[in-house]
Parts: structure tokens; sequence; C-alpha cells
């Protein structure tokens, strides 16, 4: 069953409707999971709901004016299946500051700014990783583990490396 955690996927189930007025979403109560069991972060709700009516209503659909809405699990609907996308993507990004980028407090916080700014923004399944390549860790003067401990990628001096 559909899991929506953005206003997009929410889109995306609306458009995919077809002439079903209210579908089935994989949305169910206690508390407010999804099919798989994950948590729900996004909610498009129908005002005055969920109400809970007679203490019986335990799923959710998505009626025609596009709003959520918990309904009897018993009532015979069509439903909307999706399928996880993974989109992955690689960001260069350019960093002028004169903190150390390569003490991991100063670049987790970094990555925490970039996956709150994003998630504002409604990118809610983001993971954020650096990959500081070695040729500029030595441009910056760092040492790395991956060039031999020396920021220009040669062994102690003194030795033919």
């Amino acid at each position: 069953m559909a899991m929506i955690e953005n206003v997009e996927q929410n889109n995306e189930v609306n458009a995919a409707k077809s002439d079903a007025r209210t579908v089935w979403i994989g949305l169910y109560r206690v508390p407010w999971v999804w099919s798989d069991k994950s948590q729900s972060s996004f909610t498009h709700w129908q005002s005055g709901r969920p109400n809970n009516y007679l203490n019986k209503q335990f799923c959710v659909a998505e009626n025609e004016q596009h709003k959520w809405d918990d309904v009897y699990c018993e009532i015979e609907r069509p439903f909307i299946c999706h399928q996880v996308s993974r989109l992955r993507r690689v960001v260069r990004v350019k960093l002028r500051t004169d903190a150390d980028i390569s003490d991991p407090a100063i670049s987790t916080q970094i990555l925490q700014k970039l996956s709150a700014a994003l998630a504002s923004q409604g990118w809610t399944d983001v993971n954020l990783k650096w990959r500081i390549e070695p040729k500029k860790l030595a441009e910056a003067g760092v040492q790395s583990k991956e060039t031999g401990g020396q920021p220009n990628g040669k062994g102690p001096p003194g030795k033919n490396n």
C-alpha cells in the first residue's frame, strides 16, 4: 500500500486514483503507522479528522477532495500501491572556511544543518555523508590516512616513497 512522506508523493497518489473517488492508503491507527510499520511523518487530514468515530475507524483513505480520513477498515475500496525507488544523487560542495572540516564534530554539525534544511523543503528520507578527496585534503594541508599520513601523499621525510 502507498506510503506518503511528503506533498509530492501525496500528489502522486491523487493522480493515480483514476476514476476512484476514495482509495485506501497504507496508513492505520495505533499509533499511526504505514503498512510496513514505519512511523508517519507527513499527514494530509481532512478538517476534523482523524476522529475515530465509535472507536472503530482504524484505517485511512484518501477522499475525492484529496484529503485523508480515518474510516472503517471493513469497507471495500480500491487501494494505491507504491514501489520504493531510491534516488542517488552526488552533490559537490565547495566550502570556504577556516574550520577544520576533517574534524568529525564539525563535519557532523554541517551535515546536520544540511539535513535540517533539506527536511524543511520536504526531503524526509535523505542520507548525507562526506567524501573528501585526498587531493583536496593535501591542498588544505590536512593529514589523511589515505595519503600515508602526509599532506602531500608521501611517507615520512627521508624515506623514498
